[in-house]
């Protein structure tokens, strides 16, 4: 029997495994939910990671030799084990309430935005913040902002990384994947300035985009060149956070990508490739078909999660590109949280057909939400199951 990492290899490779991997990633609120409706307490492992200034650690990380919310299911996370590094702002802002009300408290965020939580939403309902401001509206908060940029402090990695340590768990992990975390030049720049901001400072001010961009590559390369050239191809997946889409298409046109992200994506894919990581799976909520000609272009390789909603469609997709693009996800979170024949249907009309074409793992086509009750998931869970054998 293959391990769940070289099954996962092996589908994102274009190759056959001895039976499908079926990937899935949970809301933490989702979790919380179902130990109130027979989710088993001592099922249930809590990995916490240790923070050490700045960088998580591997070394403390707890070995799972039990059941995980995973293994519960039968299920694996495509990008199980991390490689520890920090990308985010050092120092990071102070996390704290600045304004609350019986309804809502406003929350600065560690990356500098001002975040509203609703209370009664809290471990009922998912809780999307809504963003109330961001740290970067203009070049002399950028310029502030650069400061937190430094790719050279120390706090990126563990105190205590050591090369040949950290080769030796990347080489025997085999419970999913292993994958490094980054975020995209669109996603960075949204998280920063917000959408409508962004967006706008394409046209109100290009150099300032140029500028933002050019950090962001730099930044990420030597952020993560320790890592990336230490362990190569014991890294699984690249992970690229990008958000770009909503329901009705991109929120950036293709001319837009093309002049001001294109370059910048192709140095950074190249980086990868040079130390034998090719595989990289992008993740963008939303409609992204117009764009998924550049993004193959820019050296993607992987989509996530493809949302039905928004119109992607993993069969349409595969069809047009082939083997260019392995895929993950694609099953509408609103049919299988339904239940019954409706799940199975969704299921039944993608899984079979995508399998045999190849370069396809099933999942929710996003984090699997509160709505989804711990009934409904185990008997989605059961049915998924009876469909990955080849």
């Amino acid at each position: 029997m293959m391990t769940a990492r070289e099954r996962i290899k092996a589908v994102i490779n274009f190759r056959k495994p001895d039976a499908a991997p079926w990937c899935e990633k949970f809301y933490d609120e989702t979790i919380v939910r179902w130990l109130s409706e027979g989710l088993p307490g001592d099922k249930v492992i809590v990995i916490d990671w240790e923070v050490r200034a700045g960088a998580v650690s591997l070394l403390n990380w707890p070995i799972v030799k039990g059941f995980d919310v995973h293994s519960y299911f039968g299920c694996y996370n495509y990008s199980g084990l991390p490689v520890p590094v920090d990308l985010g702002p050092i120092p990071r802002f102070t996390q704290r309430i600045v304004d609350e009300t019986e309804r809502y408290a406003d929350i600065l965020t560690q990356t500098g935005a001002v975040a509203r939580r609703f209370k009664q939403a809290e471990y009922i309902w998912y809780n999307m913040p809504m963003f109330l401001s961001f740290p970067v509206k203009d070049r002399e908060t950028w310029e502030g902002y650069k400061r937190r940029l430094d790719p050279y402090d120390s706090r990126r990695y563990p105190k205590d990384w050591d090369k040949d340590t950290y080769i030796e768990a990347f080489s025997d992990y085999q419970k999913g994947g292993t994958a490094l975390s980054i975020s995209g030049f669109y996603g960075f720049g949204a998280q920063l300035m917000g959408i409508p901001t962004f967006i706008s400072m394409f046209y109100k001010d290009p150099g300032l985009i140029e500028d933002m961009a050019d950090l962001w590559e730099f930044f990420t390369i030597e952020v993560v060149k320790n890592a990336v050239e230490t362990l190569k191809d014991k890294i699984d997946i690249v992970f690229w956070w990008e958000d770009m889409a909503e329901k009705h298409g991109p929120c950036i046109s293709p001319k837009l990508y093309r002049e001001f992200l294109l370059p910048h994506y192709k140095r950074v894919t190249r980086f990868f490739n040079k130390n034998e990581i090719d595989r990289i799976l992008m993740d963008s909520d939303g409609n992204i078909n117009p764009l998924l000609d550049l993004i193959i272009e820019a050296g993607i390789t992987g989509l996530w999660p493809l949302e039905v909603n928004a119109g992607m469609d993993a069969i349409a997709v595969r069809k047009k590109y082939g083997n260019k693009l392995f895929l993950i996800g694609n099953l509408d979170k609103r049919e299988l949280a339904e239940g019954g024949e409706r799940m199975r249907k969704e299921v039944y009309s993608k899984v079979p057909k995508l399998k045999e074409m190849g370069g396809y793992i099933p999942g929710v086509d996003h984090l699997v939400h509160i709505e989804f009750t711990f009934g409904k998931f185990k008997e989605y869970a059961e049915y998924m199951k009876s469909q990955l054998a080849y």
